[in-house]
């Protein structure tokens, strides 16, 4: 019988050529290990940053020295008979085949005395929760590791077929070796890049295709969130079961798209489910994963066929793929950047017969696989930004991108850095700045973030400017800027050296972006470059291939800047520069409005400017204003002196002149708040306080504002020194965060319309402290259509009873019962101001209609409408709103969450002292209600 010493034994006689072995791919083992338990954390992240060699004599070690084991109840309820020598040969025995065959003809007979056993079941966060036990050699079973898939079935799925196994274990190989590390663009020593550690999970959801495509995509996106999060109406994806059974359907989808704005992460999703499968870890049910960027794809020209197409990249797989495409069900192709293809996808044309050999334009190719003519039973993922889409009919799923959540915006953070202290503290100040941590949904900006922040919570003396860490956007891409340069340049000293030795560099790259941007670009081939003065060897070892990157595929030779967010501000970096005092507010017409400057005697670059913006969107312009604003204060303090460009105080007289016409034209809501954000970023105090004065009404109706358009609203008007006659944030979807955040300006608004804003009982009390406070000139106050309840009403009743300025509250369907009304006579009874209340569409039970029947005998010059029909005014009102849901989705949704079109037909009874017209309105607004709850449209929504 094998005693635990024999496996140490084992073990140690063969150390070094067990080293040799697994040093070719320990990535694999090491996976598999920690997900057994019998890693730690930090010993996993440990190792995994070594290389190879150092890692696997550093686990020898380990394993020896019996250091390695979680104590937990899982590993004791699964290895409770064995050593870790001997349970470290049973998990190098189920990964053998990453490995050379003498491996497996080692363990073949050393070890021979392994049982079956149903593997540990792994935690979901964050580790996986489902079973693994892949690979297993001929003598043990294989497992259902995927409870949702189905196992494959015979050779076809196989990785152990014989005759496939080199290949595909190259393959594996070459996958591991290409997604380990997620890239930066910095070169330091601070941050962690392996993708076990770094990597973060995504929120993921289904799309609704809701995006908003008249505002820039990273705001429609920020919106979008906001309604989700505050509805609650999401169901978290996972990127590895994507492919995974729909809800109530068993088949499982083989075409999905994957949506996302630049920078959510969508190529690091796909990078991390090519990483797990290549190690054995998710979507098992598939023997090959082909991955292929548009971007590569874009250098195709002529006639391809699949089969060419996928012997030119993965040439080692060119003597089995014949038979892998015999098997179609097994193999899952990955598109990543659909956006980016140079070339027209025909949806609609007529069809052509296309199979695995025939010869056609890849554009051609890729439409048949998208829909499913070629390879039918093969599956697909697609990612792609939402400005390019494929049509829904040919996608059995479509998902969304939404960045991270809070809790993985932490995670991200103390990821990043290798030391820990820096990483709380850098979390730290993110979670209390609302402008950055507003941001940090998207991972590239976590990325942008951290390394901006790294120089300011280091140890180091020595720091990168006299500055605070930033708080605005724009300071944050300034010091980010700056660190690259600072990275790549020999004098350091000061900010002005910096700029100085790049400086014709940096202003041909912000002229390349400029241009391109206005050109809606973002692709640039080795012509692009040179029609801008770049040569493709001044890339090398310089600051400019950490900004203008290489495409990774080594035969492309297309270059893109690392975000789209670093075209936009490097374009306002060069615009800063290059725009005469004269052009100055000229181009802010012609940036921020469309509007070309009616002097015919214009400068070369206000000429040029105006020809581009014809191709050009103003909504993807918004980041670029706002970036543009921020490099103007960073002018003003010296900080683009090496570039050449003296500013004085003497501008700021004709910007603020230039804002206080703005805000009194007829504005639309979005540019409204766009202005807002410009001026948040200029951080002039000097100009805000004139132009606030010329604020006398916000209206940002149907706007769905994030937390950091409530941080801008809040900077501008808190330095009004008047009342602002409106605040209308109705369908704003602001939630209690967000009205936090406004808390401070409140009582300045004479009218507020905080209607379907996704408000509870919180909002209630803190609006009840407004109406408290002695400053309080809120006359008009519509809380319609938010859930504060009968807690949060009680609360309202308590400060009307000192309150002397409201004279109207609107109340309609906010969730109130019998037990909000206790107090209301008591409380009103003292006020003498309030004229109108609105409590209509609540379920009050017969004693709060008795207590407001009480209430009006005591207060005749209060006039209640508890009842639709008592008001015809009112009842035109809820016909004009629900003719509106009709056209309007985004108003649907909002009121779906409370209810509120339900609570409305509950209301609708026809007393006797209606007037008849009230009478016929109310039955004609009923049956339009009931109507619109039928709908197919309202009723998908319910489902």
């Amino acid at each position: 019988m094998t005693t635990p010493m024999d496996y140490r034994k084992l073990i140690e006689k063969d150390k070094e050529t067990l080293t040799k072995w697994i040093s070719a791919n320990p990535a694999p083992l090491l996976r598999w290990l920690y997900d057994r338990s019998i890693l730690t954390q930090s010993q996993f992240y440990s190792l995994v940053e070594k290389t190879p060699d150092n890692c696997v004599r550093s686990l020898l070690n380990l394993i020896f020295q019996d250091q390695c084991v979680c104590k937990d109840q899982e590993f004791i309820k699964l290895y409770k008979n064995q050593n870790i020598c001997e349970t470290f040969l049973q998990i190098l025995r189920e990964v053998q085949d990453y490995y050379c065959i003498e491996l497996e003809s080692w363990l073949h007979q050393h070890y021979k005395e392994i049982k079956t056993r149903d593997p540990p079941a792994i935690p979901d966060e964050p580790k996986k929760k489902k079973s693994f036990a892949l690979f297993r050699s001929k003598k043990t079973q294989s497992y259902n590791v995927e409870h949702n898939l189905q196992q494959p079935e015979g050779e076809g799925g196989s990785f152990k077929n014989p005759h496939w196994r080199v290949e595909l274990n190259i393959h594996k190989r070459s996958i591991i070796r290409k997604t380990e590390n997620i890239t930066d663009n910095v070169e330091d020593s601070i941050s962690r890049t392996h993708i076990e550690i770094r990597y973060t999970d995504l929120f993921v959801t289904d799309d609704d295709s809701s995006l908003d495509t008249s505002q820039h995509e990273y705001f429609s996106l920020a919106n979008r969130r906001a309604r989700i999060y505050n509805h609650h109406k999401y169901q978290r994806i996972k990127p590895r079961d994507l492919l995974s059974p729909l809800p109530g359907i068993d088949r499982s989808p083989r075409r999905a798209k994957v949506k996302g704005i630049a920078g959510i992460g969508k190529s690091i999703a796909m990078q991390r489910v090519m990483h797990e499968w290549a190690m054995g870890i998710t979507m098992r049910n598939f023997t090959c994963i082909f991955d292929f960027t548009f971007r590569e794809l874009n250098l195709l020209e002529g006639n391809h066929s699949l089969v060419n197409l996928i012997s030119r990249k993965f040439n080692y797989l060119e003597r089995i793929l014949p038979d892998l495409l015999k098997k179609p069900k097994y193999l899952l192709f990955l598109l990543d950047g659909l956006d980016e293809f140079k070339y027209q996808l025909d949806f609609e044309g007529q069809e052509k017969f296309v199979d695995v050999t025939t010869e056609v334009p890849v554009q051609e190719l890729v439409v048949s696989l998208l829909k499913g003519s070629l390879l039918p039973e093969a599956s697909v993922i697609t990612t792609t930004r939402p400005s390019s889409d494929i049509p829904t009919r040919f996608c059995h799923r479509s998902s969304i991108i939404l960045g991270f959540q809070e809790q993985q915006v932490e995670e991200y953070c103390l990821k990043f850095y290798k030391d820990s202290k820096v990483s709380r503290r850098v979390y730290e100040y993110i979670s209390e700045n609302d402008s950055l941590f507003g941001l940090t949904f998207i991972p590239l900006y976590c990325y942008i973030i951290c390394t901006a922040l790294n120089e300011f919570f280091t140890s180091s003396s020595e720091k990168p400017f006299e500055l605070s860490p930033p708080k605005t956007v724009g300071e944050v891409y300034y010091c980010y800027l700056y660190t690259v340069l600072r990275h790549h340049t020999v004098n350091t000293s000061v900010s002005k050296s910096v700029f100085s030795s790049v400086k014709n560099e940096l202003m041909q790259l912000g002229r390349l972006a400029y241009h391109n941007l206005l050109s809606n670009k973002i692709l640039f081939d080795k012509n692009d470059l040179e029609n801008f003065g770049f040569a493709e060897k001044s890339f090398h070892n310089t600051f400019l291939s950490q900004i203008l990157v290489r495409v990774k595929e080594k035969e492309v030779k297309m270059f893109a800047f690392f975000h789209m967010t670093i075209q936009e501000h490097l374009a306002a970096l060069y615009c800063v520069v290059k725009t005469s005092n004269e052009d100055f507010l000229k181009s802010l017409d012609l940036w921020c409005f469309g509007t070309p400057p009616a002097d015919p005697t214009i400068s070369a670059f206000l000429s040029t400017s105006i020809n581009l913006m014809e191709k050009c969107k103003l909504e993807n312009m918004q980041m670029f204003t706002r970036f543009f604003m921020g490099l103007v204060t960073a002018g003003l303090e010296g900080k683009l002196n090496g570039l050449d460009k003296a500013m004085d105080e003497n501008i700021l007289v004709g910007l603020c002149q230039w804002f206080k016409t703005q805000f009194q034209k007829n504005l639309s809501n979005q540019q409204v708040l766009n202005l807002l954000h410009c001026l948040m970023e200029l951080q002039q105090d000097s100009v805000v306080k004139e132009v606030a004065q010329e604020i006398k009404t916000v209206k940002l109706f149907k706007m769905t504002l994030n937390l950091v358009d409530c941080v801008a609203l809040h900077y501008v008007l808190q330095y009004s020194n008047h009342n602002l006659e409106e605040l209308n944030l109705g369908y704003s979807n602001i939630g209690n965060q967000g009205l936090k955040r406004l808390e401070t300006i409140l009582h300045k608004c004479e009218t507020l319309f905080l209607r379907y804003s996704c408000l509870d009982k919180e909002a209630a009390i803190l609006e009840s402290e407004v109406l408290k406070s002695p400053d309080c000139q809120v006359k008009k106050l519509f809380m319609c259509g938010n859930n504060i309840g009968s807690e949060g009403v009680l609360q309202l009743w308590t400060a009307l009873e000192t309150n002397q300025t409201l004279e109207e509250l609107y109340l309609d369907i906010t969730g109130i019962t019998e037990e909000g009304t206790e107090t209301i006579i008591p409380c009103l009874n003292k006020n003498t101001t309030l004229k109108t209340l609105i409590i209509v569409g609540n379920d009050l039970g017969d004693i709060g209609k008795k207590r407001l029947q009480e209430l009006s005998k005591r207060r005749s010059s209060l006039k209640i409408i508890g009842n639709f029909v008592v008001d015809l005014g009112l009842l035109e009102a809820y016909l004009a709103w629900v003719e509106e849901m009709k056209e309007d989705r985004d108003q649907m949704e909002s009121v779906k969450n409370v209810n509120a079109l339900q609570s409305v037909l509950n209301e609708l009874s026809f007393p006797a002292q209606g007037s008849p017209d009230a009478r016929e309105k109310a039955k004609e607004l009923k049956e339009k209600i009931t109507e619109l709850l039928n709908s197919p449209q309202f009723v998908a929504l319910r489902s």
